[in-house]
């Protein structure tokens, strides 16, 4: 599979994680609290799901979301990682779900909640090992 998004800096993949996996709340939150709506966020939507450059659509989204108020906007929680302590890189035996299109960051584990399809291209995740 080809990683078309591999350009994209892992702050970017940061954020889209961050909207892909808390999509209803900021829908809720800007149609509530924003003068725009949910208008950044279906702009970044239709830009992501057209394969495009999300970078600046998510910086708008980002920016809408502190007008209404959210105090971390997209790039406040970008301190979430994926941290594989206890993880044996020389014989990997655990398995993790990612992006099926390599766009963002997200990720989940195959027994455990976070196993929803993509909510951006509807695909389901795809599993790698660790």
């Amino acid at each position: 599979m080809t990683d078309q998004y591999s350009g994209l800096g892992a702050g970017t993949r940061a954020g889209i994680a961050h909207v892909c996996e808390r999509l209803e709340r900021i829908r809720e939150d800007l149609q509530n609290h924003s003068a725009q709506g949910a208008a950044p966020l279906d702009h970044l939507m239709s830009v992501l799901r057209a394969g495009e450059d999300p970078t600046v659509p998510l910086e708008a989204l980002h920016e809408a979301l502190l007008a209404a108020g959210d105090a971390r906007g997209i790039n406040g929680g970008q301190g979430r990682g994926l941290n594989l302590i206890g993880a044996d890189s020389a014989m990997p035996a655990e398995s993790v779900l990612l992006c099926p299109t390599g766009l963002c960051s997200r990720f989940g584990w195959p027994d455990g909640p976070g196993t929803s399809p993509c909510r951006i291209s509807g695909r389901p995740l795809r599993t790698e090992r660790l």
